[in-house]
């Protein structure tokens, strides 16, 4: 290799280390809500592909859209909220419709834990 090349690739490469650590250390907001953005559309898309194995019912479709308004709500939320808030519906959501079917005791129960959020953030002000 000839010593211009090499000096180039070293030079070209510590340009290249500075910019990824200046936007790591100065720039990480951008990193986490383009990714919060990308986690809760997939988490939508999970949701509706497990909610369309079940028994098509009202209820099933008024839970879908209470999870979705409650989802859309959520990214105006900071990260590690949006996340959080993300997880708890999902994992009750997931438990909820395992065997097959939405009742009105399910949706009871999503609304509940919705309500709770929407009560705690009131609550703040």
């Amino acid at each position: 290799m000839k010593k211009g090349c090499f000096i180039s690739a070293v030079v070209l490469f510590t340009l290249l280390v500075g910019t990824v650590v200046y936007f790591v250390k100065y720039k990480k907001d951008f990193f986490k809500n383009f990714s919060k953005d990308k986690i809760v559309g997939l988490a939508v898309d999970e949701f509706d592909k497990k909610l369309n194995d079940v028994k098509a019912s009202v209820y099933r479709d008024s839970m879908k859209i209470a999870v979705h308004n409650f989802l859309d709500e959520s990214k105006k939320y900071n990260f590690d909220s949006a996340i959080t808030r993300l997880q708890d519906v999902l994992d009750e959501a997931r438990f909820l419709y395992h065997d097959g079917i939405v009742d009105s005791a399910d949706f009871n129960h999503i609304k509940q834990i919705i309500n709770s959020y929407e009560r705690s953030e009131k609550n703040r002000n």
